[in-house]
């Protein structure tokens, strides 16, 4: 009886429980088709043309994205008075009766992707009677700064405004006036090509500011000291000074990349930088060029009818202001010759490092240069054919050096990583010095690059840097298990013997002899292995042992695969076998390996008829029933001759009969002979 209770009780709590309890999970639909979960109403891709009004009156959030809904009346959402989130993107909405939010106690509201610029003004009074509205989104409206100046008036509870996609040119001081509790304002992608001064300083409470994707051609006079996150990323920006002063700036994340900048940007002398983008710009130092001659340019800052002029020298090398919290620095794919001597000495926080796509020749890392907290260096794409390191002061965990000339790097300079775990050394003309070698001491090589005992690396890439591997242990104490070798020239595998149990993932991609045999049994840890562009015309035998997950056999010369059964199949799940020259006529294996694994290349995939290639997904009637019998079993060619052998000897027995007495008698006088006596 107290089990019975106990069941009863439940189905009467469970009955009586509010409606965001409701159902599995707390979730249940209506007849309208919108899924309710715990007061939100998800209303979207219903091809609704009005607010439906069978919900519970007391949800919290409706979301009524990607519908028809085009005009919105009071009455569309008196029933809800508890809602505190609307969305209504990509509606085509245009009209919004005055009092349409009067009712609820909105907070976020979304118009992102409709149609708002036809009627602002009818917008403009409804947002108006939203006292608790703190964040608003009108991207994708075709609004000019007119439109905006109107639909923002007296939203002061505002604090996060996101204005994307519009057409929105210069911005004024009257564009955000009164809106004192903003932190946060995206205008990205817009047509912005002037600010005026002052736009964004009573703002005090702003963090975030996103300029990016607009027409921007520089910014003079950078003064605002409360923002935290500056995007100014994929405009025109040639110049970017910040005020001269001695006040604190906040900026803690400064995005310049993708512009125009010909100088080192003028950062506040006080700041709080943690992160600086400057990618993908045109920078570079300039006395290499014009020697230590001065070139004094003038600065004209108009404001107020107050004219503002300030000297400062082009090919001044120092750079000013305080980076010692800044972490990441991205200068990649500029046009950086050198770096003058000092200049990442106050970096002494500085972890991320990004110098690649420029035009290096030599870089150096030595003490007082920079500062050994360094964890990720990127020299890739470079010039380089020196690099200066001291030896155990630098102690990176990712290290990329590929792309350059380097024939040589300092002796031990990876012994002594302690943290090294990814080491990008591709494309440069160097030789990995050799395990027998050591066998007497002052016999090593100095024109080699040493990468043994590093037990703490485990990445490795070596692609393209024109060696020859052989029988030397070039990997001895390590414990890698990512290995990338692509176009070099290998002989065999057992210089990976040091390696070959903890390997993971190795490239061997356009660097093994067609006709060679390698045994893969002692990689037991492989899982991703690629052998493309090797031409090979035999699968190897060995990897039907191994546990791979990923294999790569592009562009060889296989005419069949040995997989008979689901056991030789293994843990493959993704193959790619296309550019190789396979059998029509032999594709058991094929429907094999479709089945169990994913074929990205599957529609690539040719099989060779007569020295004709047809795809494999889409075999002809024809080619099919030819192979049928070019591959069929002994009965098919027993069918397909014993006519033929019947008929010629019905033909033979016709012959002999019909011509069988002149037969007989021209044997009769061939065998008479005469007999002497």
């Amino acid at each position: 009886m107290d089990i019975a209770s106990f069941q009863t009780l439940l189905a009467f709590m469970y009955l009586t429980l509010p409606w965001r309890t409701n159902g599995a999970g707390g979730k249940h639909s209506t007849q309208s088709g919108c899924r309710l979960f715990y007061g939100v109403a998800d209303c979207r891709h219903l091809k609704l043309s009005t607010v439906p009004q069978d919900l519970p009156a007391d949800i919290e959030e409706l979301l009524l994205d990607f519908n028809q809904i085009r005009t919105l009346y009071k009455s569309y959402l008196i029933r809800y008075q508890s809602l505190t989130t609307l969305s209504l993107n990509s509606n085509e909405l245009k009209y919004v009766e005055p009092e349409a939010f009067s009712n609820s106690r909105l907070e976020v509201l979304s118009l992102h992707n409709n149609t708002i610029n036809r009627m602002y003004e009818l917008l403009s009074k409804a947002l108006s009677l939203t006292p608790f509205l703190k964040k608003l989104d009108m991207s994708r409206n075709a609004l000019t700064m007119d439109m905006v100046s109107v639909l923002l008036r007296n939203l002061t509870t505002l604090e996060n405004l996101i204005l994307d996609n519009n057409i929105i040119m210069r911005l004024d001081q009257t564009i955000f006036e009164g809106l004192l509790r903003l932190k946060e304002i995206s205008l990205q992608r817009n047509f912005i090509y002037e600010i005026e001064s002052g736009t964004f300083d009573r703002l005090v409470q702003l963090r975030k500011l996103n300029l990016a994707f607009n027409l921007l051609p520089c910014i003079m006079d950078y003064r605002l000291v409360q923002i935290q996150m500056l995007n100014l990323s994929f405009n025109c920006i040639e110049w970017f000074q910040s005020q001269e002063s001695d006040a604190e700036f906040h900026l803690e994340i400064l995005d310049i990349s993708n512009n125009l900048l010909l100088f080192f940007p003028l950062l506040p002398r006080r700041n709080h930088l943690q992160s600086l983008l400057l990618s993908s710009n045109k920078i570079r130092f300039y006395g290499d060029i014009f020697g230590t001659n001065s070139s004094i340019a003038d600065s004209l800052i108009v404001k107020n009818v107050t004219t503002n002029i300030t000297n400062f020298d082009l090919w001044n090398e120092e750079i000013l202001g305080d980076f010692s919290t800044l972490r990441y620095l991205d200068l990649s794919h500029n046009q950086f010759t050198y770096f003058p001597p000092g200049f990442f000495t106050s970096m002494t926080m500085l972890s991320y490092l990004k110098l690649s796509w420029n035009c290096l020749w030599t870089f150096s890392i030595l003490p007082g240069e920079m500062d050994s907290s360094l964890e990720e260096l990127d020299l890739s794409n470079n010039q380089l054919s020196e690099l200066q390191v001291t030896q155990g002061y630098l102690d990176l965990i990712y290290f990329n050096l590929s792309s350059n000339n380097l024939h040589i790097l300092p002796r031990y300079i990876f012994q002594s990583m302690n943290k090294i775990h990814t080491l990008d050394l591709s494309q440069n003309p160097f030789n990995l010095c050799e395990y027998e070698t050591t066998s007497e001491v002052g016999t090593e090589d100095d024109k080699c690059v040493d990468i043994r005992h590093v037990p703490s690396l485990k990445r490795l890439y070596l692609s393209d840097c024109r060696m020859e591997f052989d029988a030397h242990r070039v990997f001895y104490g390590n414990k890698l298990t990512h290995l990338d070798l692509s176009y070099n020239h290998v002989k065999g595998i057992q210089f990976l013997v040091d390696i070959a149990t903890t390997l993971q993932t190795l490239c061997l991609r356009s660097c093994l002899k067609f006709n060679a045999t390698f045994d893969f049994s002692a990689f037991v840890s492989l899982i991703w292995l690629d052998i493309s562009e090797n031409a090979l015309t035999t699968f190897p035998a060995s990897l039907s042992g191994l546990s791979l997950h990923y294999l790569d056999l592009r562009k060889n010369s296989l005419i069949s695969l040995p997989f008979y059964n689901s056991h030789d199949v293994g843990n493959l799940k993704t193959v790619y076998i296309s550019c190789n020259p396979f059998d029509c006529c032999e594709l058991s294996w094929f429907n094999l390996i479709s089945r169990s694994s994913s074929i990205p290349d599957l529609d690539k995939v040719t099989c060779n008829f007569s020295s004709r290639y047809f795809p494999v997904q889409k075999l002809s009637e024809s080619v099919l029933y030819s192979c049928q019998w070019r591959t069929g079993e002994t009965w098919l060619y027993l069918l397909l001759t014993l006519p033929v052998c019947l008929t010629f000897l019905v033909a033979l027995l016709l012959l002999f009969l019909t011509f069988k007495n002149n037969i007989l008698q021209n044997l009769k006088r061939g065998c008479s002979r005469s007999t002497g006596y």
